[in-house]
């Protein structure tokens, strides 16, 4: 079985994604998950009871005072299953120490899990997974796993959001410019003509990056222990046949083989 591990578009193709060589799934939970598929907990106990892939339960919005009573039911629901659980607000962490669970725990820290550092204290604190922030270069994800041991989740294909707003942006400005809103997703581009997907929830406003493709490089991150298929917003579900065979054509690979440098203005 392959390393990877599939986010879906949407419920209809899950049942067409667990018949491929993938090692499981990633499935958001109503509410509280930054994905475009997203499932009641019920509907994804009875997927577990149906697989023997991993399933994993993404909790990875920012959490809110309200969110915090379904964050408990959530969790309660999943003691005692093979579920794993992929959560982003540590004080989901406190709740899951609360409820004494045991199930897998894999820190969801987008632009924050970026250090060897970070990992070392989350591991401190019982957790052994890791989905590593796609900020950073190959070298250094690649030290990451040698010097902390954690167990890698790492996005090699998809759209990575890489700006949060808790407004809802694309609302305001279409009242700015007194149009209506008649679409849900909209564009904005950079002067290279990249392509920005925007998309507006209800918990608020999320720009994504260009389409990433780290397929063809996986020799690079061989050491990383799960490669992580996005098909958010992709509406062609028959791209994991080609992924899986390594027939996918992007150029975009993010900071992959980029390092970023800040350089600090000179006073005058």
């Amino acid at each position: 079985m392959s390393k990877y591990i599939v986010i879906p578009n949407n419920k209809e193709d899950i049942d067409y994604l667990l018949g491929k060589d993938i090692r499981g799934l990633i499935l958001g939970v109503n509410n509280l998950s930054i994905y475009n598929c997203e499932l009641n907990i019920d509907s994804i106990l009875d997927l577990d009871n149906k697989t023997d892939k991993k399933i994993i339960i993404a909790i990875n919005k920012m959490i809110h005072n309200d969110d915090l009573d379904n964050v408990r039911e959530v969790l309660s629901k999943v003691k005692n299953t093979n579920i794993n659980i992929m959560f982003h607000d540590l004080g989901v962490l406190n709740i899951i120490k609360e409820l004494n669970l045991n199930n897998e725990l894999i820190i969801y820290g987008e632009h924050l899990n970026l250090s060897i550092g970070s990992n070392s204290f989350y591991k401190e604190h019982g957790i052994k997974s890791s989905f590593i922030s796609s900020d950073i270069t190959y070298k250094e994800i690649n030290e990451i796993k040698k010097e902390t041991g954690m167990n890698i989740y790492y996005t090699v294909y998809g759209y990575l959001p890489i700006f949060y707003s808790r407004r809802s942006l694309v609302t305001n400005y279409f009242k700015y410019i007194n149009e209506d809103v008649n679409d849900d997703t909209y564009y904005i581009y950079d002067k290279n003509n990249n392509r920005y997907l925007i998309k507006e929830r209800e918990y608020g406003t999320i720009i994504y990056s260009p389409l990433v493709n780290i397929v063809n490089d996986l020799d690079m991150i061989n050491n990383v222990d799960n490669y992580v298929i996005d098909l958010s917003y992709i509406d062609d579900k028959e791209i994991i046949n080609n992924i899986l065979d390594n027939r996918v054509e992007s150029n975009y690979k993010g900071f992959f083989n980029t390092k970023t440098t800040y350089k600090i203005k000179e006073e005058g």
